[in-house]
């Protein structure tokens, strides 16, 4: 399933999510270069600047929070990077409409960090030599986890436009509740996250982690800040 969008009109442009979605496509022109360098490159280009879990407890803190901040926006392929920012652009500009376009970056940022622990925590990373790149974690898709779990608290009734199956004529688009849609991707998470579907090479703790902290802030702040916006009962007229 694909999110294509959400119904309803904004009047509000979400230009740190546009900004953000730049800065990853110039990173990873970045990285074509590098790759254009050879494997080796590419992978000494990854050791010196991603997050490696198997650094944990030998890098000092403030390094492997750098570390931590660029991995946001390292990716390992177009499809990877397509795939993220879809997903920022179709539910970050709701959720940078509330915060505000300062206070959503340093949301986004933490939330990205707060993904970066949980995989460290949880992601049951094995390092088997000091040179192996198993540690490796990079991507924004904690970071956008975490708009995603915002978003869920936000706006839970909002349909989502969703594109189910591969290719036309074998594609339909449906309007999910946003609780149906994001719940449904949480929840899957959550089963690879634990093992019980099988699922290589993804961070699913890390998506744990930033969804978890991006509902939990956005609930703190809907508390102690500013309220949750009113549902619009006439989306539905906007499609």
């Amino acid at each position: 399933m694909l999110p294509v969008g959400v119904v309803g009109k904004s009047k509000y442009q979400p230009y740190v999510v546009y900004a953000l979605i730049a800065i990853n496509m110039v990173v990873f022109i970045w990285e074509l270069y590098v790759q254009s360098l050879g494997q080796n490159a590419f992978i000494g280009a990854l050791r010196a600047y991603a997050l490696n879990v198997c650094e944990v407890g030998v890098e000092p803190l403030p390094g492997l929070a750098l570390d931590s901040l660029r991995s946001m926006f390292l990716h390992g392929d177009l499809l990877h990077l397509f795939g993220n920012m879809l997903f920022l652009w179709v539910f970050g500009g709701k959720v940078e409409e509330y915060f505000g376009r300062v206070p959503f970056l340093v949301f986004y940022l933490i939330v990205g960090h707060a993904a970066a622990l949980g995989h460290v925590l949880f992601g049951g990373v094995v390092c088997l030599t000091s040179g192996s790149t198993a540690g490796l974690v990079i991507g924004a898709s904690g970071a956008i986890a975490g708009v995603m779990g915002a978003f869920l608290f936000l706006h839970p009734g909002a349909r989502v436009r969703t594109l189910i199956g591969l290719f036309r004529p074998f594609f339909w688009e449906m309007k999910l509740p946003a609780i149906l849609f994001l719940g449904y991707w949480f929840i899957l998470d959550v089963l690879k996250g634990i093992g019980w579907i099988s699922s290589l090479g993804v961070a699913h703790w890390a998506h744990i982690g930033g969804f978890v902290a991006g509902f939990a802030l956005v609930f703190v702040a809907t508390l102690f800040w500013r309220p949750a916006p009113q549902a619009d009962p006439f989306a539905y007229l906007d499609e």
